[in-house]
């Protein structure tokens, strides 16, 4: 049996989320969201220009990756996004002990169930004659590039983050993170504003990880 992932849970919160910080609006907005998605979706498969959409591509150890899916996920809801994943084949890293442990490639489905929205629908396009690069990717076979690019390797981008950009980024974002960025989510003023998310930082957190 596959593990469930914080990711998937995420969609579960409406239902099963029962604390004493329960938020309506969170909840209401986590679960509306796989109809928008699926909406959104079908544009970007029929070519449509406004369709808004955030890919996050999650790298290096599973709980780097745990966290920059959940706080992406954030993120998305935040500024009425649909969500997807590029997750790079994960394989054991240089400090493993190679005698002793088996390192077998894995997907994202090989990891966890699968939420009620397709989240997994990016992949490298077919054409090889063009470069690969974070921001020009398939989903299904509609080729999507172009876009807000934010790779949180570089300290530059991620202040733009850090002073409250968060609600000015959109419609169409390919973001690269191995980290969270949920308090920069939660805690931007123009965010704030919507009172998508509590008010205090730990109520939002926990409702998110319910």
């Amino acid at each position: 049996m596959k593990p469930t992932s914080l990711l998937p849970l995420l969609a579960l919160a409406a239902a099963t989320y029962k604390g004493d910080d329960a938020w309506p609006a969170l909840q209401k907005a986590i679960a509306d969201y796989p109809k928008f998605h699926a909406s959104e979706l079908e544009k970007i498969k029929r070519g449509d220009k406004s369709a808004r959409f955030l890919i996050m591509t999650a790298y290096h150890g599973l709980g780097n990756r745990e966290r920059s899916m959940m706080s992406g996920f954030a993120f998305a809801l935040a500024n009425r996004l649909a969500f997807f994943v590029d997750f790079p084949t994960a394989t054991c890293d240089s400090s493993a002990d190679r005698k002793t442990v088996a390192c077998n490639a894995v997907e994202l489905n090989d990891m966890y169930r699968n939420p009620p929205f397709e989240w997994t629908a990016v992949s490298k396009c077919r054409d090889r004659s063009k470069v690969n690069k974070m921001h020009d990717v398939c989903i299904g076979k509609t080729r999507v590039r172009g876009g807000n690019v934010i790779n949180l390797q570089d300290d530059t981008e991620e202040e733009v983050i850090r002073r409250g950009g968060v609600h000015k980024i959109g419609p169409r974002v390919f973001m690269k993170s191995d980290h969270t960025l949920l308090k920069y989510v939660v805690c931007d003023n123009g965010v704030r504003k919507t009172r998508l998310f509590p008010p205090d930082f730990f109520a939002a957190q926990r409702q998110i990880e319910a």
